[in-house]
C-alpha cells in the first residue's frame, strides 16, 4: 500500500486533535475535580451519583426531623419536670405534708391558699410553646391546649378533663378519628359521609327538613378520599350555610386514613354528633399520635394506615401526664387530673366538715398521679436515648454515603493534576514529532 504525505498529514491531524481534546478534558478535571461533566460521559456512574445524592438528601432530611423532635422532646421534659416540682412543693413542707386531723381552720385555709396558687402555676408549663407549636396539644398544636371554663373547670382543647363534655360545641367519632365541630346547634345531628363514587364532586349540606327528628350533616367526597380531605371539605364551607360556622372544625386521629366506602346504606359512613366525648374520648385524646419519619423504613399496613413500628411518635398529649377523668369514673368524684385534684384538696381544707378521713382519698390519689407523672418523664427520657442512638446511626450512614458520592463523582486532586501534566506532555510531544515527520512545503521555503 502506497503511503502518501497527505495520508500521513491527515492521520497526524486527527491524532493531534484527539490529544488536544484529551488535554482539554484533563484540564477541566483538574479544575472541577469531577470525573465527568455530562451523564453521557459515564452513564453508569451518573446514575449511581443520582441515586447516592437522593439517598444523601433523604438522610439529611431525617437528621433535620430528628433534631427538631429531639429539641421539642427536651423542652417537653423540662416543662414536665416543672410541673413535677410544683407537685413536690405542694406535697412537702408546710402544705399537704402538714395536714393532720387536728389542723385548725385558719391553718387549713392558709394551706388551701398556697395550693390554689400552685394550682394556677401549673397552667404555664402545661401550655409550653416550641416555635409555633404547643407541644402538649397532641395533634392540635396551633392553640394552647389547656384553658379554664366558665366555672373555672380545666379544659383540654375545649373539653372538660373530668367529664369529657365539650364546653361550647359538639363532636363525632368517625373512621377512627374524633371530629370536633364546636357548634352547639349540631347536637343530636348525624354526619353521613359518602366516599364511594370515583371523581364525585365535593359537597357539604345540612338537612333539617327531610326528617326533622333526625337532622343530618351530609358530606360527599370522591372515592379514595382521606380523613384530611373530609376535614378540608367541612372547613371550606365556612359560614356559607346560614347559622353554622364550619371554619373552626378540627379533627384528631389518623388524618391520612382513607374513608371507609362500605357502610350500612349505599357506601355511606355515619356517626352521631354529640356535645360530649365521654371517658373513652378523653382516653383517645391522651393517646393521640403524631408520626415523624426518621429513616426507619416507613411502611403502610394492609388498610393503608401507617405502621407504627416504622416511624417515631413525637406527640405528647397533655392529658397523658396531667391525667383525666375521676377515680370512680363518674367525672365528679376524686379527680385523676393534677390541676383539678389540687383544687379539690384545697376545697376539702376549706370545708367546714373537714376530716382527715374525707381528704385522705384525694391525698392518696395526688401521690399516685405524681408517680404517674414521673413515669411519663422517665418514658420521655427513654425516647431521648433512642433519638441519640438514631442520630449517631444517621450521621454514620450519611458520612458513608457522602464518601461513596465523592468516590463516584469526583477525582483525587493529585491524580487529576498528574493526568493533566501527562496529557500536556503528550500534546507537546505530538507537536514536536509532527514538526519532524511532516515534509516542508513550498510556503515554508518562501518564509
Amino acid at each position: 500500500m502506497r503511503i502518501t504525505m497527505g495520508m500521513v498529514s491527515r492521520q497526524y491531524n486527527k491524532n493531534l486533535n484527539n490529544s488536544l481534546s484529551q488535554l482539554n478534558a484533563a484540564s477541566n478535571r483538574n479544575t472541577s475535580l469531577r470525573k465527568f461533566d455530562k451523564a453521557s460521559d459515564d452513564p453508569f456512574s451518573s446514575a449511581k451519583v443520582y441515586r447516592l445524592k437522593d439517598e444523601f438528601q433523604k438522610n439529611s432530611d431525617y437528621q433535620s426531623n430528628l433534631d427538631d423532635v429531639a429539641d421539642q422532646l427536651s423542652t417537653a421534659q423540662s416543662s414536665m419536670m416543672s410541673i413535677y416540682n410544683i407537685m413536690s412543693t405542694a406535697s412537702t413542707g408546710d402544705t399537704i405534708q402538714a395536714i393532720t386531723g387536728t389542723t385548725p381552720a385558719d391553718a387549713r385555709s392558709t394551706i388551701a391558699t398556697k395550693l390554689r396558687a400552685l394550682q394556677q402555676s401549673m397552667l404555664s408549663p402545661a401550655n409550653t410553646q416550641f416555635g409555633d407549636k404547643y407541644i402538649f396539644g397532641g395533634t392540635g398544636e396551633s392553640a394552647p391546649p389547656f384553658s379554664l371554663g366558665a366555672t373555672h373547670n380545666l379544659l383540654y382543647r375545649g373539653i372538660d378533663v373530668n367529664t369529657g363534655k365539650i364546653e361550647a360545641g359538639t363532636t363525632a367519632e368517625l373512621n377512627g378519628s374524633q371530629i370536633t365541630f364546636g357548634l352547639p346547634a349540631l347536637n343530636g345531628f348525624t354526619i353521613n359521609v359518602n366516599a364511594s363514587t370515583p371523581s364525585a364532586a365535593t359537597a357539604v349540606t345540612v338537612d333539617t327538613t327531610t326528617d326533622p327528628a333526625n337532622p343530618t350533616l351530609n358530606v360527599t367526597l370522591a372515592k379514595g378520599s382521606t380523613n384530611k380531605d373530609l376535614l378540608k371539605a367541612i372547613n371550606d364551607v365556612g359560614t356559607s350555610i346560614s347559622g353554622y360556622d364550619f371554619s373552626k372544625v378540627s379533627m384528631s386521629g389518623d388524618l391520612s386514613r382513607p374513608l371507609e366506602t362500605a357502610g350500612p346504606t349505599s357506601g355511606v359512613t355515619s356517626a352521631a354528633i354529640s356535645d360530649t366525648i365521654g371517658l373513652d374520648g378523653l382516653r383517645k385524646l391522651s393517646n393521640e399520635q403524631s408520626f415523624v419519619d426518621l429513616g426507619m423504613g416507613l411502611k403502610l399496613n394492609a388498610d393503608n394506615s401507617i405502621n407504627e413500628q416504622s416511624v417515631f411518635n413525637s406527640a405528647i398529649p397533655g392529658l397523658s401526664f396531667m391525667g383525666f377523668g375521676s377515680k370512680d369514673g363518674s367525672g365528679t368524684g376524686v379527680s385523676n387530673n393534677l390541676y383539678t385534684l389540687l383544687g379539690q384538696i384545697a376545697d376539702q381544707l376549706d370545708s367546714s366538715s373537714f376530716s382527715i378521713d374525707t381528704i385522705k382519698p384525694y391525698l392518696d390519689n395526688f401521690k399516685d398521679q405524681g408517680d404517674a407523672l414521673m413515669n411519663k418523664i422517665t418514658e420521655s427520657g427513654t425516647k431521648s436515648n433512642f433519638l441519640t442512638t438514631t442520630k449517631t446511626q444517621l450521621q454514620t450512614m450519611g458520612d458513608n454515603v457522602d464518601d461513596k458520592l465523592n468516590e463516584t463523582e469526583f477525582i483525587d486532586p493529585v491524580d487529576a493534576y498528574m493526568d493533566f501534566t501527562w496529557q500536556q506532555y503528550s500534546y507537546q510531544a505530538a507537536l514536536k514529532v509532527g514538526a519532524q515527520i511532516l515534509q516542508p512545503t513550498f510556503l515554508d521555503f518562501m518564509k
